[in-house]
């Protein structure tokens, strides 16, 4: 009685306080709900910020690889240019004449492929071995240049010989060469096959050609070339 007085006294009868107890009850509800959405959408930006970190990582890795790739497909297209260039070539029917034509277009693409080496190769040994290449080779062009223009309207003396040059290309064209992404070895898988190809050229050059001058200089590339091809299948 005396604590039924007392609410009465304090103006809370008992619905009132059930009304009260109820809505405080509410209160606590809402707080609770109102806390997981908070606590859910800040889960939510946080996932959302980590697949945004995930996919910016995933952007990057894939352009640091497309980067990679491009070198390695620039110095693809390089001998497929090399190779396209020999093949357009007119032949004039005189070994000698055709043999220069040729080497100064097959040097310039190894030139070409051992400068992409060079800025993007990471082996010191390889990068070494390109360095030289571009050397001898550039050396090697402006020999043949100066000769060419003394010698370039020779008339043919070789009947068909000279399409012997053509057909030894055919080690380079029928190699199926697949980029790995990795400058060095994709370098030394390219150049191996392409000195085997410049090997060749001068073996006709040897066997058909007459100029005294450009038979040395077909022997000196095979030996050249042979000693670099082994240095590169050693470290291969």
């Amino acid at each position: 009685m005396k604590q039924l007085n007392l609410r009465k006294d304090l103006g809370l009868n008992p619905l009132s306080l059930i009304v009260r107890n109820s809505l405080n009850s509410l209160s606590a509800i809402f707080i609770v709900f109102l806390s997981m959405l908070i606590l859910s959408s800040c889960k939510k930006d946080s996932d959302m910020q980590d697949s945004m970190k995930d996919r910016s990582m995933k952007d990057s890795m894939k352009k640091d690889m497309d980067k990679s790739m491009d070198k390695n497909n620039v110095m693809d297209k390089k001998m497929t240019m090399m190779m396209n260039k020999m093949k357009e070539m007119k032949m004039s029917g005189n070994v000698d004449v055709d043999f220069v034509n040729m080497m100064i277009i097959h040097h310039q693409g190894a030139i070409d492929m051992a400068t992409s080496e060079i800025s993007a190769g990471k082996n010191d040994s390889i990068k070494s071995l390109a360095r030289n290449i571009v050397k001898d080779q550039e050396n090697e062009i402006a020999t043949m240049r100066k000769w060419l223009e003394k010698n370039k309207d020779k008339k043919s003396s070789s009947g068909d010989n000279s399409m012997k040059l053509m057909e030894s290309m055919k080690s380079m064209s029928d190699e199926d060469m697949k980029m790995t992404g990795d400058t060095d070895k994709d370098f030394v898988m390219m150049m191996i096959p392409h000195h085997e190809g410049a090997i060749e050229m001068s073996e006709v050059e040897i066997k058909y050609g007459t100029d005294p001058e450009i038979k040395k200089m077909a022997q000196d590339v095979i030996e050249k070339q042979k000693t670099e091809i082994k240095q590169m299948e050693e470290w291969d």
